[in-house]
């Protein structure tokens, strides 16, 4: 699991058809609201995938990839298909053809992304590397933010970190802590937290007064070109070499 990265993917999309409800499950009350997303999913060749609608009326895709390298995951999160790419395999595209999906255009070529990786100690992870994964940079892109905005926490000595892109649609977790990737982040905080970031980022609201989103909110408003509204008290900073 440590060689994988997991990103879990977020499409605005047109107006679905044949969906279904998902399942009954209890209030998330990470969530200020109960019908902040409202979740359904669409069933094609024995598989269900997940589909969302939010109180603004906006539909969404929800996906995860697994991918083995930073070039991969750069791929992930591309949603229409550029001429520079017109051989390369894109997993997302070629779902959302099959599951005949059509993105919503609103000025991106990219999904909202969220990457997880394990690693065996965080403080070996450098900056820089933390920025790849945090804007979903390729090895062949160039290096513009000489910085990276975070903030940790730590359970039982081992350490997690949540790393804002800039202006990226998307941000990263890293952590040495195996039981929270395998049993609290990938079956549930990995979408959570993708959908309070897809939610604040479109709306400038984030919907939830819980302690972790807020601080989470203002990290991501930390990175974003013309907010001026981040407590810098709130996170931390560290420049890239």
């Amino acid at each position: 699991m440590e060689s994988k990265l997991f990103s879990e993917i977020a499409v605005p999309i047109e107006s679905p058809f044949g969906f279904k409800p998902g399942k009954e499950s209890e209030r998330d009350f990470t969530f200020d609201k109960e019908d902040r997303f409202k979740d359904y999913i669409l069933e094609k060749d024995g598989q269900s995938y997940d589909i969302s609608l939010d109180d603004n009326g906006q539909w969404y895709f929800f996906t995860s990839i697994e991918c083995n390298s930073l070039d991969e995951l750069k791929l992930t999160r591309q949603i229409f298909r550029p001429p520079y790419l017109k051989e390369e395999k894109l997993k997302l595209i070629d779902l959302m053809d099959n599951l005949d999906i059509k993105p919503f255009y609103e000025g991106h070529d990219k999904a909202y992304g969220h990457v997880l990786s394990l690693v065996p100690k965080l403080d070996s992870v450098s900056a820089f590397n933390h920025a790849r994964l945090a804007n979903y940079d390729g090895t062949d892109d160039p290096t513009i933010i000489k910085k990276i905005y975070f903030i940790d926490n730590e359970y039982k000595g081992e350490k997690t970190r949540f790393i804002s892109g800039f202006e990226t649609r998307s941000f990263a977790t890293v952590t040495e802590n195996e039981h929270y990737a395998k049993e609290i982040h990938l079956p549930g905080n990995a979408r959570t937290y993708l959908k309070l970031f897809v939610y604040f980022s479109r709306y400038g609201v984030l919907p939830s007064q819980q302690m972790m989103p807020r601080f989470l909110g203002n990290l991501w408003a930390s990175t974003q070109s013309l907010n001026t509204s981040a407590n810098s008290a709130l996170l931390k900073d560290e420049g890239i070499e």
